[in-house]
């Protein structure tokens, strides 16, 4: 007959310890961040973001919108079916017909929020080539180069006016294509000194310059 081992797993009680005190942390860690994230509003209803279990961005709400006081909003968190427009606030009684059921309302607000973060970061253009020389001429005082480039997004051409001597002084212009406006930088030689005017045609308006 079969003898069979019932030894049962050694309970290693200093581990699960150190796993729970592991997890804790990162509860708080995570309570922590989520304080930082600010309530926004969608079509006058309130939503909040907060950080999962995975550390995943997730949206909290419709929050109601009635007003408790002249200055507070209630903005507890509405109740009602996903798939329902008709909500209801159990803190303030109010009853509400959004514009969105649940789920998309908070599908909306999600990508609210993420149009909210991307416009808080850098923007490039990768349809154009990034200060692409597009002309260049000098003569023997002065050189002129037009640069094409971007800003945050935006089509400009860079004019450089550079003086062909010991100093090599240097004027640029910015004309953004996008704005449709001129300004050139304060720390370089004003345009003056090396410009009679500057005349600017652009799509809907022109823009003439004269220094004097």
């Amino acid at each position: 007959m079969p003898i069979l081992n019932t030894k049962l797993p050694r309970y290693n009680s200093a581990g699960e310890a150190a796993r729970r005190e592991q997890m804790r942390n990162a509860d708080l860690d995570r309570i922590e961040k989520n304080k930082k994230f600010p309530t926004f509003f969608v079509k006058q209803y309130g939503f909040r973001p907060y950080f999962s279990g995975h550390d995943v961005i997730n949206i909290k709400g419709p929050l109601c919108p009635r007003y408790l006081t002249k200055e507070r909003q209630c903005l507890a968190e509405l109740s009602g079916e996903i798939i329902s427009t008709k909500a209801h606030c159990e803190v303030c009684d109010g009853n509400f017909d959004m514009p969105h059921n649940f789920e998309d309302f908070r599908r909306l607000a999600h990508k609210a929020y993420q149009g909210y973060l991307n416009s808080q970061t850098q923007l490039i253009t990768l349809d154009i080539p990034f200060e692409a020389i597009k002309a260049e001429s000098e003569d023997e005082t002065r050189k002129i180069k037009i640069v094409w480039s971007q800003k945050d997004g935006r089509n400009q051409a860079i004019i450089y006016l550079i003086r062909k001597d010991k100093t090599g002084a240097k004027s640029h212009i910015f004309a953004d294509l996008d704005r449709e406006e001129i300004r050139y930088d304060s720390s370089d030689i004003p345009p003056g000194e090396i410009l009679a005017k500057i005349k600017t045609e652009f799509k809907t308006k022109n823009i003439n310059i004269e220094f004097k």
